[in-house]
């Protein structure tokens, strides 16, 4: 039986705490988390769910669960990381990448959403049965680009919402500040990376070395080498 702690609409705990399973009353608020990884290659970390979970069985997805009572959201992020994928993350290169307050009937939360710069190997992970049955690295466009896993992912919840910023930090990973020669022959001075308001993809800022005062947006994926995608 698992116990949560109940939260109020300022976040502040309320004393109170409720049972896996039951209402989650009126105005009250238990805390969830997720865990993001990007590794020294901005590769992202995929858990595949076990066959036999109740819910979303067999899709790709990430680390992550409802915190207990008495931990804090990086607690649960750890306990849940652990006990799922079998390895510590790294809170020394770690931050909450995004945070929401979901307003459902008798379902209210609050997801929290983490994201580690961390490099594991597959082969250091030990799956826990019940929840996973794999892993994988993955860049994150080749995520979208792959139309059964990209319709898996957006499953969860808070994925259309963590997506954009995950890739971004990929992207600023794999393409540095300076000069880059582009397909059209062209040499472009990286400025930094931004996400486009539209898009709401990665895009560079740059300026063109013959024309200083061409200064545009350009998609970030037009400045990864071959290896990079």
């Amino acid at each position: 039986m698992e116990i949560w702690d109940l939260y109020d609409q300022d976040r502040h705990l309320t004393g109170k705490t409720m049972i896996r399973g039951d209402r989650v009353p009126d105005g009250m608020y238990h805390l969830i988390v997720d865990a993001l990884f990007l590794n020294g290659c901005g590769e992202t970390l995929l858990q595949r769910r076990a066959k036999d979970k109740s819910i979303l069985p067999d899709i790709w997805s990430v680390a992550g669960g409802s915190a207990l009572r008495g931990e804090d959201s990086a607690e649960a992020c750890r306990r849940e990381v652990e006990e799922e994928m079998g390895f510590t993350p790294d809170f020394s290169h770690g931050r909450v990448l995004m945070t929401e307050m979901v307003d459902r009937p008798g379902k209210n939360f609050i997801r929290d959403v983490w994201l580690f710069f961390q490099d594991v190997p597959l082969s250091d992970m030990t799956y826990q049965p019940e929840e996973v049955q794999d892993g994988m690295w993955i860049y994150p466009e080749s995520i979208e680009e792959d139309p059964k896993l990209w319709r898996e992912m957006n499953e969860l919840f808070f994925w259309p919402k963590a997506y954009p910023s995950l890739l971004l930090e990929s992207m600023r990973m794999r393409i540095p500040l300076g000069e880059h020669v582009l397909e059209d022959g062209k040499t472009y001075r990286v400025i930094r990376l931004a996400l486009d308001q539209k898009t709401m993809r990665p895009a560079v800022i740059c300026e063109n070395l013959l024309d200083p005062k061409d200064q545009r947006e350009i998609p970030a994926k037009r400045f990864l080498s071959p290896a990079q995608k």
